[in-house]
């Protein structure tokens, strides 16, 4: 669900773009790389990035300087097991972390 011009309103990821606000809840894939603002018990799964198996917390706060390890970023492609979070889309498609790697292939 993306918030545009004061309405909610549900897209595909494609239609994505940055700045915009999404809102994610469990069982959701991330649809883009986005920075949390606010949220409620939010845990991802973050395995397919970082092999990680438990799900991750994520939370409104910058925790680490490395992209990867800080709570207040959710990747595009990873799912919420957990809780609902609102956050800010900082990158879309290719430039997303996964679409980085992608391109490394």
């Amino acid at each position: 669900t993306v918030l545009r011009g004061g309405r909610e309103q549900i897209l595909n990821a494609e239609e994505l773009t940055v700045g915009d606000v999404v809102r994610v809840k469990a069982g959701q894939k991330i649809p883009a790389d986005i920075r949390i603002v606010a949220c409620k018990s939010l845990k991802v799964d973050n395995s397919s990035l970082t092999g990680e198996s438990e799900p991750q917390a994520r939370g409104p706060e910058m925790t680490h300087e490395n992209p990867l390890e800080t709570r207040n970023l959710a990747f595009y492609s990873t799912y919420a097991k957990e809780g609902a979070a609102t956050g800010v889309v900082f990158n879309i498609g290719d430039h997303t972390v996964i679409g980085r790697i992608g391109r490394l292939a």
